[in-house]
């Protein structure tokens, strides 16, 4: 029997699509629109066949790697319209080697086990949770397929969810950085920093009330980008150090220090990775993380911290 051991490297990210769709009366505007419940369908009539797919065939391995299709291991329906399993994310396209079976080509199947939670939400959105085992993760596979299963006229969007509040979480803020492009010169704005430029403004020269003063505006960037730049500006507008529109910012990240370490967490920019949520599992030492707990974990994580974060 396999040996159960404490895990912190396994996590959740989640996501959701929707459908797309121009405006009429404005070519130019993109409106989001529900799915149907019967489209949903398609995407459970799929993940319920768990029947192996023969991945020596040259068809289904091109239709795999096409992303229209992926082999689904196990299927459970917790509550409701709440579906929760395992499906294997492929990886190919480099050659590399092991120490065992010698080297590996590029074209062939390699593929990783990771588990999902797929839901319909009562506005029409569909939303998908997904595993990652340290630093591997296969959603854009799994996306890929459920695209491909919901193709129609209208296009399938997909949208990362991020909560920089969380991502901050026990860590404290020591700097923040600013890549910001004025718009242009005015004779109010005297500063003597130009019109693009990167600044850097740290706890020392801010105050004691900086920690708490990142802590809010991560609390409040929430929503659009739009949202996120207005909570920015508002932070750097108080520190003095420059004066700025909320569309002059370009991005903007937080060096967070935490139990010794320091990392980077991004407010505007470079990153559009949704965040990670730890699950509090056992793996066994083959790497395989227990099913029951990874299952409610992941439903945990989305009703706590997903959903209300929706419902703003």
């Amino acid at each position: 029997m396999a040996k159960w051991q404490r895990h912190h490297q396994v996590a959740a990210s989640f996501h959701y699509l929707t459908k797309v769709v121009r405006d009429d009366r404005d070519p130019s505007v993109k409106l989001d629109r529900p799915f149907s419940p019967e489209e949903f369908r398609r995407i459970v009539a799929r993940i319920k066949n768990t029947d192996a797919l023969d991945d020596t065939d040259e068809n289904v391995i091109l239709e795999i790697k096409l992303g229209n299709d992926l082999p689904f291991r196990y299927h459970e329906e917790c509550d409701g319209n709440l579906h929760f399993g395992e499906y294997e994310g492929a990886y190919y396209g480099q050659e590399y080697r092991n120490n065992r079976l010698g080297v590996i080509p590029a074209d062939s199947l390699n593929l990783r086990r990771f588990h999902y939670l797929v839901t319909l939400l009562r506005d029409g959105k569909i939303l998908i949770g997904v595993t990652y085992n340290g630093q591997f993760g296969d959603y854009d596979g799994l996306r890929s397929c459920f695209q491909f299963l919901l193709r129609s006229n209208e296009s399938v969007a997909s949208r990362t969810i991020r909560n920089i509040s969380d991502e901050l979480g026990n860590g404290t803020p020591v700097e923040v950085k600013l890549t910001y492009r004025k718009a242009a010169e005015r004779p109010e704005r005297r500063s003597l920093f130009g019109r693009t430029g990167v600044i850097a403004i740290k706890a020392s020269d801010f105050g004691e009330d900086f920690p708490e003063s990142v802590a809010n505006m991560a609390r409040s960037a929430k929503g659009t980008t739009a949202d996120r730049r207005r909570s920015i500006s508002q932070l750097v507008n108080e520190s003095g150090m420059l004066e700025l529109d909320d569309d002059e910012i370009i991005g903007c990240s937080a060096i967070v220090r935490e139990n010794g370490r320091q990392r980077t967490v991004y407010f505007i920019g470079e990153n559009s990775f949704s965040t990670k949520y730890p699950l509090a599992v056992e793996v066994s030492n083959t790497g395989i993380a227990n099913r029951g707990q990874v299952k409610d974990e992941m439903i945990r994580v989305m009703r706590e911290k997903i959903i209300p974060l929706l419902a703003n």
